[in-house]
This record gives C-alpha cells, sequence and structure tokens, in this order.
C-alpha cells in the first residue's frame, strides 16, 4: 500500500475520538482498531474489543439519520433471526457528545465477496422473506435521491443545458419506475449490490453486509445490479449466467425486457452521477463522464448496445488492452453510492472484477 493509500485510510482524529468514545459506553476496547473500509461512513477492526474477540465498529459521518442507523440495527437481528447470514449487532447504535453515531457489530472475519451462485441464494432467502412491518422500511424509490444530487453538481463539470438535459432523464427514468407494472408483489431488498457489501466469511459463509440501503421493491431491482455489471462494465458474461440460473429469473427477458430497460436506465443514470461526482473532486475522472454521459444520450436515441465498457469506480484489474471493468456503479440511499475517491481504475493485468466474486 502507497503512502497516500495509507494516509487516505488511516482514522482521521474526529473518528478516532468518536470512535473511542463511543467504544467506552459499551466496554469494547478501540486500541488497535485497523480502517477497513472509508467511503460514505468509516469501517474498522478493533482486533481486541473484548480481550478476546475481534469486532468491527461503522463510524457514520455527522448528520446521519439516527432512526435510520437504528433501523439498520433492528434488520440485521431480524435477518439473522430468519436465516439470511449478515453480522449480528453488539449493542444499540451509540451516540456520542458531539452527535456521531457509532455502530458495533461481531467481526465476520476477512474474506473476498460471495460468488454469484451464492449471491444468488442469498436474494432467494433475503426476497422470500415476509416484508416485517415493525421495521418501517421505506419504499425504493431510486430517482428522488438522483435529482437532488445532479442540482448539487458544480457548474465546471456539469453546464445548465447538460444539467437540464441530464435532471429531465433521471425525471423521465422516475416516471417509468414508479408507473411500471411489476410483475410481483414488493418484497424486501438490499439496494446495494456490490463488491464491498457481500462477505464470504471464513467462519459463517456467505454474508449479505450494509443495510442502509434496505427497502421495499420489486425483486428485479436487485437482480438489475449483477446484468449491469456485465452490461454497463463488460463484466464476464458467464458470471452473470451464473447467477441468473441459480437465481431462477433473468431480469433481461421479464416482460420481454421492458422490466430491464426501465431498471437499465436507472442504472446508467446512476453511473452518470458518480462519474460526475467523481470529478468534481479529480479532474482525471471527466473523460469517463463524458463517456458515461455519451452513453446515456445514445441509450435514450434508442435500443441499447452493450456492453458499454466503462471503468470502474474502484481501483480493479484488467486483462491487458481492456478499458477497466464491472465494479458495478452502485445505488446507496435513493439512487447510488458516493463519488470515488482518486481517478478510474485503466491498470492492465488480469480480469475484470464484478458484483460477486470472479468466476472460477
Amino acid at each position: 500500500m502507497s503512502p497516500a493509500e495509507r494516509q487516505a485510510r488511516a482514522l482521521d482524529p474526529a473518528g478516532q475520538a468518536a470512535l473511542a468514545e463511543a467504544a467506552g459506553m459499551i466496554g469494547l476496547d478501540p486500541t488497535g482498531a485497523v480502517v477497513l473500509q472509508h467511503r460514505k461512513h468509516t469501517v474498522v477492526r478493533l482486533p481486541r474489543a473484548t480481550g478476546r474477540a475481534s469486532a468491527v465498529a461503522k463510524i457514520y459521518k455527522s448528520g446521519e439519520d439516527r432512526c435510520a442507523v437504528q433501523r439498520q440495527t433492528t434488520a440485521a437481528h431480524w435477518l439473522r433471526d430468519n436465516g439470511v447470514m449478515t453480522a449480528r449487532p453488539l449493542s444499540e447504535p451509540a451516540v456520542t457528545r458531539q452527535g456521531r453515531l457509532v455502530t458495533f457489530s461481531e467481526d465476520l472475519g476477512d474474506g473476498g465477496p460471495v460468488s454469484c451462485t451464492q449471491l444468488a441464494h442469498l436474494l432467494l432467502a433475503l426476497h422470500a422473506l415476509p416484508v416485517p412491518e415493525h421495521l418501517c422500511l421505506p419504499v425504493t424509490d431510486p430517482a428522488r435521491q438522483l435529482l437532488a444530487r445532479i442540482a448539487a453538481l458544480p457548474r465546471r463539470v456539469l453546464a445548465p443545458a447538460d444539467r437540464h438535459w441530464l435532471h429531465g432523464q433521471v425525471t423521465a427514468a422516475g416516471h417509468q419506475w414508479s408507473t411500471h407494472p411489476w410483475p410481483q408483489a414488493p418484497v424486501v431488498v438490499h439496494g446495494d449490490l456490490n463488491t464491498f457489501n457481500t462477505l464470504l466469511s471464513p467462519g459463517y459463509g456467505p454474508a449479505l453486509l450494509d443495510l442502509e440501503s434496505l427497502a421495499t421493491g420489486p425483486a428485479l431491482y436487485d437482480l438489475a445490479f449483477i446484468a449491469w455489471t456485465r452490461d454497463g462494465f463488460a463484466a464476464d458474461p458467464r458470471e452473470y449466467e451464473d447467477f441468473r440460473t441459480a437465481y431462477g429469473v433473468d431480469v433481461t427477458t421479464v416482460q420481454h425486457g421492458a422490466a430491464y430497460r426501465v431498471l437499465a436506465r436507472l442504472r446508467a443514470a446512476c453511473g452518470v452521477v458518480i462519474a460526475l461526482e467523481a470529478a468534481s473532486r479529480d479532474p482525471a475522472w471527466l473523460p469517463e463522464a463524458t463517456h458515461r454521459t455519451a452513453c446515456l444520450r445514445r441509450q435514450g436515441e434508442g435500443p441499447a448496445t452493450y456492453p458499454w465498457d466503462w471503468n470502474s469506480r474502484e481501483r480493479a484489474v484488467l486483462r491487458p488492452g481492456r478499458r477497466a471493468a464491472a465494479d458495478p456503479a452502485v445505488d446507496g440511499p435513493g439512487g447510488c453510492a458516493p463519488a470515488p475517491d482518486g481517478p478510474p481504475s485503466s491498470t492492465p493485468g488480469g480480469p475484470p472484477a464484478s458484483a460477486c466474486g470472479r468466476r472460477p
């Protein structure tokens, strides 16, 4: 890991103070905390949390909604109690004197993402559960926060005419979403499927992580994440074949493709917003943002021709001579995940990543 990467993964003083205070509230030892992930929120491992076992802490950014974090904690218990593996919380969310929220959960250990077949089985179990009234899950609304994020983009990356066009595209996609006759009743959806949010745990097996986007909506919404890694990011098509065979549904052919056309339009718009947000912080993303925008414009002009060969928003390992591929442009609450730090990957090497583990 380079010095810049180590610095990016270091816990800042405010995060250290929040972690120490919150850990003290429930009797855990934060000594030697190791940053596992630093994206919208920060996830750290406490190697000596209880003196015998490690734990994982999630330090939320300032201003995070307390009710939403409490719902994630309750949802994790509900999933485990109903046979869907996720990390079980060790306590209720802690609130520091500065208002920062911190949660603590069991450590499922180190491991890579699940395979596409394993992900299909996890989703089958999740989608089969009755919608729990006690969780008061929100209804999935993919366009709502995208529109707010488009409005917040600086003019240097999105000119007024382009902003008007993109706003119109997302508004139209949101209308299609809300009026489409989805073939099944709403189920519980994960809503943020990517390589960060699944784990093949050495001790627990395949697990779903990060329940921030848990909501109710059509099951096809989750399935589209996996299809889009193939269509938007040129992931190995055999991975999607493994997934759809194990799940038993091909989202791209449901209703003669009509459902996926709605979902793909939202996935594409989400990916454009991610790249534009990244370009507002790092000009190296401007070419990728331009490329994604051009793809979205072509999608609006007629039947889309895939794959688009988008670059990944996270560092990926690639085949020689290929554009970066296949860590998906993914949704966060109501829209898509926060824009990445650093340029899009274009490092030659091995095969592209995907929303699930690589095919053997």
